[in-house]
């Protein structure tokens, strides 16, 4: 049974034309996504389907009776009380059912056969709605989206985020018939995405979402709408689908065009040719035809970026190491067993919000130093960190005034390579603090560009990008010859690009080896990846957690844009003082050898800093045969100071046995 038709629906803004001729039909239990750019009008078909704007021309039908939810980007502006109070103001409908339920029972004490069916059928209605357990539906649908948490808090003190994880949450409680979803995923790390996914496709809702998660799409819709040349084109299937089919249909289109060009130029030929002489008959025979032939037009193709990566040498098997880590701001908020990075390795971290996976990033990147345990950091490395928030691109500054101070670009140059991002003409000009979100991302990847970095570290890279966007972007990642650490709730995105991951949740890390869909399937068996177990370090079991910080200095290659090391150096002059203490109980022979240890390890210290010092020089003359080689003696020589700083820690933590 149809629920929702559309036809032929027209919208203009001023001059321009942003839906043409709109018509697809919404069946009972139908789930559609609705894909396109930005800017071509997926919002605006939805707020006319919901019945808040009016086409210029064309209309919209509903089944009677019908009841439609729509989401809009942007909500609760207004809204008041606490998260709980405002999530059980849900359900209209069901309220009014109780009303009329408690009214009826009023009256039952002497009711007749007539009045006693009507009020069994309302309770059956009632039941059938929802309405018995109601307070457990809110109590799980606030605990699917990660509000069970925020229950008592108030409406006007939430985060963008939150609110509209909230406003989602009203829209499922007050349970439509028809769901209009404007980019629902917004805000949801994965395990509220997958909740929503199975929650959509348990309830059998009838929806039409427009979101530009492609894994989403593909777990729950079964057709996908998609805008093309100011209408839409329905695909069977979600995303995955749809691509293909869309690639099936412009391929052929293309070549349609192509040999139907062919025939029209040799049918002008003809025309040209024996126009006036005795098969001109012919020749006006064939112009007429011409004239009727309705001419196939090629795929129109969006502007695309065309840019790539260039990645400098390395010159060592490791990129990132570290010994157990305990990281967060004052207290720890994961803590996590060894960990390495390999070169060419693609690492996606991936978890809740606020699991603390931005933190590890910027500990492993030396931002922020770790509350215990150090990071090394090959010589050779060169970063190029785009962090989620965009911070660095604010202020008065233009565009290319914006590239060309990240950059050292000259002005053509930069402007060149603007261009490949789309930025062209008058663009360049704009202010950054004008810029749409996806045009802002644009702009840090256009900064990225100019880096030769051979370590790329991107915190959630895909917001704000449509999808053809996403799919360059993953192009382009995917033929970079370097190594990738990204923070992603983009599982399509994670799938595609990811050969590691590192699995975030409640103070843990877990590790997979393998994509997406590999753990996935791993999960599905009832196996889980395994825990990277934290091992305290000697110091911090003698002063208790977070309090053996170690102080960070430079990575070895001492370069302002390479990742920064945590050295115990520190966390052993404290602890000698400590055993120091210990050792008038101690045998003579315990101290000479912790000291003598530490001695070589100064001295090993000191040869590393010189041989970094080196590397730098070398890789500086352009070297690279002789870069890689002493590359290579510098990770050999990390190697055995590893070794001799987990030496030192046994004999220390043996110094202080009674």
């Amino acid at each position: 049974m149809t629920t929702l038709s559309v036809q032929a629906v027209g919208r203009r803004f001023g001059d321009r034309e942003l839906l043409h001729d709109v018509s697809f039909r919404l069946a009972d239990g139908d789930r559609a996504g609705l894909i396109g750019p930005n800017g071509t009008g997926k919002t605006t078909l939805l707020r006319i389907c919901a019945g808040l704007d009016e086409p210029d021309r064309g209309t919209v039908a509903y089944s009677r009776g019908l009841r439609v939810g729509f989401l809009r980007q942007e909500l609760l502006g207004e809204a008041t009380g606490t998260v709980i109070e405002h999530a059980r103001g849900a359900a209209a409908h069901l309220r009014e059912l109780a009303t009329d339920l408690r009214a009826m029972e009023e009256r039952l004490g002497g009711a007749d056969a007539e009045t006693l069916e009507r009020y069994a059928d309302l309770q059956h209605h009632f039941d059938h709605a929802g309405g018995y357990d109601f307070d457990a539906r809110v109590k799980r649908v606030l605990a699917g989206l990660g509000l069970d948490t925020l229950a008592e808090r108030e409406v006007a003190t939430l985060s963008g985020g939150e609110r509209t994880r909230l406003g989602l949450a009203r829209l499922l409680l007050d349970d439509p018939d028809v769901l209009l979803l404007d980019e629902p995923t917004n805000h949801l790390d994965v395990a509220a995405l997958e909740w929503l996914e199975t929650f959509l496709v348990a309830q059998e809702t009838t929806a039409v979402i427009s979101s530009h998660d492609r894994w989403f799409l593909d777990r729950v819709t079964s057709r996908t709408l998609s805008i093309e040349d100011r209408s839409v084109v329905e695909y069977r299937g979600g995303y995955t689908q749809y691509a293909r089919q869309r690639a099936e249909r412009e391929a052929a289109r293309a070549k349609a065009a192509e040999r139907q060009a062919e025939e029209i130029a040799r049918t002008e030929a003809f025309i040209r040719r024996y126009g006036a002489g005795q098969r001109a008959k012919e020749a006006r025979g064939r112009g007429k035809k011409l004239a009727r032939v309705e001419r196939i037009t090629a795929p129109a193709h969006a502007a695309r970026h065309t840019w790539d990566l260039r990645a400098a040498d390395l010159g060592s098997e490791t990129v990132l190491e570290t010994t157990s880590l305990a990281v967060g701001y004052g207290e720890p908020v994961l803590r996590v067993g060894p960990l390495r990075v390999a070169r060419d390795a693609r690492v996606a971290i991936v978890g809740p919000n606020g699991a603390g996976k931005t933190t590890l990033v910027r500990t492993l990147l030396g931002e922020i130093p770790p509350l215990d345990g150090y990071v090394s950091a090959a010589p050779m490395v060169r970063v190029a960190y785009l962090e989620q928030a965009q911070a660095e691109l604010g202020g008065n500054e233009t565009v290319l005034e914006s590239l060309r101070a990240a950059s050292g670009l000259v002005d053509q140059e930069a402007r060149d390579l603007l261009a490949r991002f789309l930025f062209r003409g008058d663009d360049v000009d704009r202010a950054v603090a004008v810029l749409s979100g996806g045009e802002r991302a644009r702009l840090a990847l256009a900064r990225l560009a100019t880096r030769d970095a051979n370590l790329l570290v991107l915190d959630e890279p895909t917001n704000h990008l449509d999808l053809a966007a996403r799919e360059q972007l993953e192009a382009v990642l995917a033929s970079f010859s370097g190594t990738i650490v990204l923070v992603s709730h983009d599982r399509y995105f994670v799938d595609k690009l990811a050969t590691e991951l590192w699995l975030v949740d409640r103070g843990l890390l877990r590790r997979f080896e393998g994509s997406w869909t590999g753990y996935q399937r791993e999960r599905a068996a009832g196996r889980e990846a395994p825990i990277i177990e934290y091992r305290p370090s000697a110091v911090e079991d003698a002063s208790g957690p977070g309090r053996a910080a170690a102080p960070v200095r430079p990575s070895a290659a001492g370069r302002a844009d390479g990742p920064r090391r945590a050295a115990p150096r520190a966390d052993r002059e404290s602890t000698r003082s400590a055993g120091a203490r210990k050792t008038r109980a101690s045998p003579p022979r315990r101290v000479s050898g912790l000291r003598a240890l530490e001695s070589r390890i100064e001295a090993m210290e000191l040869q590393l800093r010189q041989l970094s010092e080196k590397v730098a020089r070398i890789a500086q003359s352009g070297n690279y045969l002789e870069t890689r080689r002493a590359g290579e003696e510098h990770a050999a020589l990390e190697r055995s100071l590893r070794e001799l700083y987990d030496e030192w820690a046994r004999q220390s933590e043996a110094e202080r046995e009674p």
